[in-house]
């Protein structure tokens, strides 16, 4: 077939099946939802039976061994008062953990609050919360051991709470679609859908 033939068929295709669009971009509005979280999590007061809190904060990172002393120097320095100026608003900082391993340094800071609305009131931007004077010592100590975790690029932020105080049965924590959910894993399978069969084309 010769290149003009060839390229008389193509224009005629093209034809047939009329101009493309001119390709778009459309907005997507997703909506991300969590079938197991509680929106809201019960107090719980630290120490009962052990627990730290109603919820408890882990930052985890990890630093260069170039940065290891300059940290721990940090954490000896500033930890205690950290502690003590923290628990005065209800966030009870439960210091910061290595991992005993011959690795990278890793490690783990634990916040605890007895409740979420304590977690809250306690770091508000308002007058008197935690951070209300950007010029105190505690305001820039903070900075600075926030400005240690942020030097990890894939470092993590997780909060948790006690286990034994979700999905009970006698208490309301605005979890039921958190129990439907449970309820369903433990159900039988719905009866099976026979798909509809599709009618064949007819070739032209």
């Amino acid at each position: 077939m010769s290149g003009k033939r060839e390229q008389e068929m193509l224009v005629s295709l093209v034809r047939r099946h009329g101009t493309p669009k001119a390709p778009k971009i459309d907005p997507l509005n997703a909506e991300i939802r969590s079938c197991l979280v509680a929106p809201c999590p019960p107090s719980v007061e630290p120490g009962t039976d052990g627990l730290l809190g109603g919820i408890v904060v882990m930052w985890e990172f990890s630093l260069p061994f170039t940065d290891v002393q300059e940290f721990h120097n940090f954490l000896r320095d500033v930890e205690h008062d950290i502690r003590a100026s923290a628990a005065t608003q209800g966030a009870l900082y439960h210091g910061t953990y290595m991992e005993y391993a011959p690795n990278a340094p890793r490690y783990r800071t634990i916040w605890a609050y007895e409740s979420m609305e304590t977690m809250c009131t306690a770091w508000a931007d308002n007058e008197v919360s935690l951070l209300s004077n950007k010029g105190s010592v505690f305001y820039n100590r903070l900075k600075q051991f926030r400005a240690f975790w942020l030097r990890d690029p894939n470092r993590t932020e997780a909060r948790w709470v006690p286990a034994r105080e979700y999905f009970n049965p006698t208490a309301d924590n605005g979890d039921a679609f958190a129990k439907l959910t449970l309820d369903a894993a433990v159900s039988p399978p719905p009866p099976s859908l026979v798909a509809a069969k599709r009618p064949k084309r007819k070739l032209r």
